[in-house]
Protein backbone atom coordinates (compact mmCIF):
# COMPACT_ATOMS: atom_id res chain seq x y z
CA UNK A 1 0.00 0.00 0.00
CA UNK A 2 3.09 2.42 0.72
CA UNK A 3 3.96 1.91 -2.94
CA UNK A 4 0.52 3.02 -4.63
CA UNK A 5 0.75 5.89 -1.76
CA UNK A 6 4.13 6.98 -2.98
CA UNK A 7 3.44 6.86 -6.75
CA UNK A 8 0.27 8.57 -6.09
CA UNK A 9 1.76 11.57 -4.26
CA UNK A 10 4.29 11.83 -7.05
CA UNK A 11 1.98 12.71 -9.68
CA UNK A 12 -0.09 15.01 -7.40
CA UNK A 13 3.21 16.71 -6.82
CA UNK A 14 4.10 16.45 -10.83
CA UNK A 15 1.09 17.98 -12.06
CA UNK A 16 0.88 20.74 -9.19
CA UNK A 17 4.55 21.26 -10.31
CA UNK A 18 3.38 21.39 -13.80
CA UNK A 19 0.34 23.84 -13.10
CA UNK A 20 2.72 26.43 -11.28
CA UNK A 21 5.18 26.54 -13.98
CA UNK A 22 2.06 26.90 -16.71
CA UNK A 23 0.69 29.83 -14.15
CA UNK A 24 4.51 31.58 -13.70
CA UNK A 25 4.87 31.48 -17.86
CA UNK A 26 0.98 33.08 -17.89
CA UNK A 27 2.25 35.56 -15.03
CA UNK A 28 5.44 36.59 -17.48
CA UNK A 29 3.20 36.41 -20.32
CA UNK A 30 5.30 33.84 -22.45
CA UNK A 31 2.92 32.56 -24.55
CA UNK A 32 3.43 33.59 -27.93
CA UNK A 33 -0.33 33.64 -29.33
CA UNK A 34 -3.07 32.04 -28.38
CA UNK A 35 -3.21 28.82 -30.06
CA UNK A 36 -0.95 28.22 -27.82
CA UNK A 37 -2.58 28.82 -24.74
CA UNK A 38 -5.52 26.46 -26.44
CA UNK A 39 -3.06 23.70 -26.78
CA UNK A 40 -1.82 24.19 -23.21
CA UNK A 41 -5.40 24.64 -21.63
CA UNK A 42 -6.51 20.93 -23.62
CA UNK A 43 -3.59 19.00 -22.02
CA UNK A 44 -4.61 20.63 -18.24
CA UNK A 45 -8.20 19.38 -19.33
CA UNK A 46 -6.75 16.22 -20.09
CA UNK A 47 -4.66 15.93 -16.92
CA UNK A 48 -8.18 17.43 -14.95
CA UNK A 49 -9.97 14.10 -16.61
CA UNK A 50 -7.31 12.04 -15.34
CA UNK A 51 -7.19 13.30 -11.70
CA UNK A 52 -11.25 13.48 -11.48
CA UNK A 53 -11.98 9.87 -9.98
CA UNK A 54 -9.72 10.95 -7.44
CA UNK A 55 -11.44 14.22 -6.39
CA UNK A 56 -14.00 12.48 -3.53
CA UNK A 57 -11.38 10.50 -1.83
CA UNK A 58 -8.48 12.83 -1.16
CA UNK A 59 -8.60 16.59 -0.61
CA UNK A 60 -4.67 17.23 -2.32
CA UNK A 61 -6.45 16.33 -5.37
CA UNK A 62 -9.71 17.75 -5.12
CA UNK A 63 -7.62 21.80 -4.29
CA UNK A 64 -5.08 20.40 -7.18
CA UNK A 65 -7.99 19.75 -9.90
CA UNK A 66 -9.80 23.35 -9.00
CA UNK A 67 -6.72 24.64 -9.22
CA UNK A 68 -5.91 23.14 -12.70
CA UNK A 69 -10.03 24.66 -13.99
CA UNK A 70 -9.12 27.86 -12.93
CA UNK A 71 -5.50 28.03 -14.66
CA UNK A 72 -7.48 26.59 -17.89
CA UNK A 73 -9.99 29.22 -17.25
CA UNK A 74 -7.11 31.85 -16.99
CA UNK A 75 -5.26 30.72 -20.46
CA UNK A 76 -8.48 31.24 -22.09
CA UNK A 77 -9.61 34.55 -21.20
CA UNK A 78 -8.47 36.92 -23.71
CA UNK A 79 -8.34 39.73 -21.16
CA UNK A 80 -4.85 40.23 -20.93
CA UNK A 81 -4.23 39.62 -24.67
CA UNK A 82 -6.36 42.22 -25.76
CA UNK A 83 -4.82 44.95 -22.73
CA UNK A 84 -1.35 43.69 -24.47
CA UNK A 85 -2.02 44.14 -27.89
CA UNK A 86 -3.92 47.32 -27.94
CA UNK A 87 -2.11 50.33 -28.22
CA UNK A 88 -2.51 53.21 -26.24
CA UNK A 89 -5.01 55.88 -28.13
CA UNK A 90 -3.65 59.43 -28.37
CA UNK A 91 -5.17 62.24 -26.91
CA UNK A 92 -7.81 63.41 -29.58
CA UNK A 93 -10.01 66.67 -28.62
CA UNK A 94 -13.67 66.07 -27.71
CA UNK A 95 -16.48 67.87 -30.18
CA UNK A 96 -17.95 69.25 -26.95
CA UNK A 97 -14.35 71.22 -26.10
CA UNK A 98 -14.22 72.12 -29.73
CA UNK A 99 -17.61 73.45 -29.67
CA UNK A 100 -16.84 75.51 -26.75
CA UNK A 101 -13.29 76.93 -27.92
CA UNK A 102 -14.96 77.96 -31.07
CA UNK A 103 -17.79 79.53 -29.29
CA UNK A 104 -15.37 81.68 -27.04
CA UNK A 105 -13.53 82.73 -29.73
CA UNK A 106 -16.50 84.33 -30.89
Amino acid sequence: MTDETNVYGTVLTYFSREFSAIKERLRAGQFENFRERVVVSQQIAEAINLLAPYVRSDARTRILVRDGETLKNDLLSVRDLITRKTPPRPEKPSLLKALLDKKQEN
